[in-house]
């Protein structure tokens, strides 16, 4: 039988769990945040070496280049064993997140090639990660909330 009461309030973080999936999709969303977190570090670290104008040797710099990347490439597969193993509710909240930061990008884009056509200064393209990230996790959030 149904009834009309509300459902009560979950924090974010309930919010979260509440939609993380199996143990096993846990477990791999772990796997994907380590290598996130890794390629973070690193892209952090590669930058601020790059552009201190250091003596550098060009195995070095050259190192520096490849481990994100190659770190990031890692993710992109950890993400896809993910995705490929995760149950149909944690995929659907997955994609609606992907959706909305693939759709947040192209209006951020063009919006803002508008706006540097105006007068504005160039886009980074580190604004436009920010705003595809912030947008992934928005419609998980949202997702999650959504499917509760």
């Amino acid at each position: 039988m149904m009834t009309n009461e509300p459902l009560p309030r979950k924090s974010i973080l309930e919010l979260i769990r509440s939609c993380s999936g199996t143990l096993q999709d846990q477990r791999n969303s772990r796997r994907f945040t380590f290598w996130c977190l890794a390629w973070a570090l690193a892209y952090v670290g590669a930058s601020w070496a790059l552009k201190a104008d250091m003596d550098l040797a060009p195995a070095l710099v050259w190192s520096l280049v490849f481990v994100p990347i190659l770190l990031m490439i890692g993710a992109v597969f950890s993400y896809m064993h993910f995705l490929r193993n995760a149950d149909e509710l944690l995929q659907k909240i997955q994609f609606q997140g992907l959706a909305m930061g693939f759709a947040a990008a192209v209006v951020f884009v063009t919006g803002y090639q508008l706006v540097e056509a105006a007068g504005a200064n160039e886009m980074q393209t580190d604004h436009l990660m920010l705003v595809m990230i912030f947008s992934w996790v928005g419609g998980q959030l949202y997702g999650s909330w959504r499917y509760r």
